[in-house]
């Protein structure tokens, strides 16, 4: 039997509608009445979960997959997926808990002594579950073998355990945050497989995108299609490259005035991979002129149009070369920083790490780390200092950084810390650089440092 401490990390915030989690569903009801799913990456989980009557949607047809997942619903959903048969009705098990619909649920769990109470009596049914607690409960509730036996953190071993076995990758996971309906959804249908012996957990990792130990395309690929748009890049394929090991993939974002073809000239990401990665120049819109962007006037901060030109060509080149999917790396300068920091908020659930120069950020509310590289001169009078310390202010809140936890480290000119008590893999270098001559000698404090280029490439290359 379960011991009762590990349950009484159990969880935190408001009561979900009871409908998530309905003992009973109506297996008449059409899968496409949840509106909310059809683009989700967690939809075919939820799919799985809703045919078996596990959940259910609200009334007006949405799931919320996005939602965090509470004590009860948690609780309900591991027994209605783990249990055969029917969980007995009781109610009144905790000052808090009577007769609502989870009282079953809480009720069997505790008689069963898989959890207890709070100090105070109580169970808390409402409290929101942050990832490292759902992945204990889950975990533990399923009977998978846990490794204990080194660890610097008490949830480190689960974090492992869903990283080596490929259910979530730890360079995604922040631990504080609460999880979500569709997170949860896609635990337990892995857990489920697992159980049912439709997959296997091996404890090694798979890094390798699907189209890997296929030939590549005998050409590399410069226009893809985003949203009706043609969208064009340069594109670098290194001389290392093999169909049979994983590579780097490589973003490199221009600013406004800069097109693709003249920042390959200088970012000098190609060296980072010593022949073995793969470096996706895109260009902006309008592709010709001075006013190239990354976004429309309009966009919400958080859904800027061209993060939509990441995910498709992170999904191309994914089915079309063997990608390393723990190595997606974005770097960019001026309005290519700025979209570079506000990428890896958006996305830091696919992005292992950034270098950006010159750039703020327009999202300061993110839910996975990234390792960061940011640098910045204070004299820069086209993106002011402000604006990188916002984007060095976000990656340390990203990152759950101490900010009072510094080393200095070079190169000279950089002026740059280490910030050293981070989330584990979750690193970030701060530059306030001094350099501020340009290329012909002028004076130009907006410029891409001398020491940028091999900076970045060691930084990404430490990123393993």
């Amino acid at each position: 039997m379960k011991n009762s401490h590990k349950y009484s990390l159990f969880l935190m915030t408001s009561i979900v509608v009871w409908v998530f989690f309905s003992v009973s569903i109506n297996k008449s009801q059409a899968a496409s009445s949840l509106s909310d799913i059809s683009n989700h990456k967690y939809r075919e989980s939820i799919q799985f979960l809703y045919d078996r009557g596990v959940v259910k949607g609200y009334t007006d047809g949405t799931f919320g997959p996005d939602r965090a997942v509470n004590r009860a619903e948690i609780l309900k959903i591991i027994l209605e997926a783990d249990l055969s048969g029917d969980i007995s009705e009781q109610t009144d098990c905790f000052p808090d808990v009577h007769d609502e619909w989870y009282a079953k649920y809480v009720c069997y769990a505790k008689e069963h002594a898989i959890i207890k109470g709070y100090n105070d009596g109580t169970f808390k049914p409402g409290q929101n579950v942050i990832i490292a607690e759902a992945l204990k409960i889950s975990l533990e509730s399923f009977n998978e073998t846990i490794d204990q036996s080194s660890k610097t953190t008490w949830y480190e071993p689960y974090i492992n355990f869903v990283h080596n076995n490929s259910i979530f990758s730890k360079y995604a996971l922040l631990p504080t945050k609460e999880m979500t309906r569709g997170e949860m959804a896609y635990l337990i249908h892995q857990l489920l497989l697992q159980k049912e012996g439709k997959i296997q957990f091996t404890g090694i990792r798979n890094v390798k995108s699907l189209w890997c130990g296929n030939p590549a395309p005998t050409t590399p690929p410069t226009e893809s299609i985003v949203n009706g748009l043609a969208r064009h890049y340069i594109t670098v394929i290194g001389n290392k490259y093999n169909k049979d090991t994983p590579t780097k993939l490589i973003f490199a974002f221009h600013g406004r005035t800069n097109p693709n073809t003249m920042v390959r000239t200088y970012y000098d990401v190609e060296e980072a991979s010593n022949g073995n990665a793969i470096i996706v120049y895109p260009s902006g819109l309008p592709e010709e002129g001075p006013k190239r962007n990354w976004s429309n006037g309009w966009d919400p901060s958080d859904k800027l149009r061209d993060f939509a030109l990441f995910d498709q060509l992170v999904k191309e080149f994914s089915e079309n070369y063997c990608i390393n999917k723990d190595q997606i790396f974005v770097v960019g300068h001026s309005l290519g920083a700025w979209f570079t920091n506000s990428l890896s908020c958006a996305r830091g659930d696919v992005i292992r790490a950034i270098g950006s120069v010159g750039g703020g950020t327009t999202i300061n509310r993110c839910s996975w780390p990234v390792a960061a590289l940011i640098m910045q001169n204070p004299d820069d009078n086209l993106s002011p200092m402000s604006a990188g310390v916002a984007a060095r202010d976000q990656m340390l809140r990203q990152n759950s950084c101490d900010p009072t936890a510094t080393t200095p480290m070079g190169p000279a000119g950089g002026n740059c810390v280490l910030y050293t008590k981070c989330q584990a893999d979750a690193p970030v270098i701060w530059c306030p650089h001094s350099d501020s001559t340009n290329e012909r000698g002028g004076y130009y404090p907006h410029t891409w440092p001398d020491f940028a280029g091999e900076m970045i490439r060691n930084f990404l290359d430490a990123q393993k």
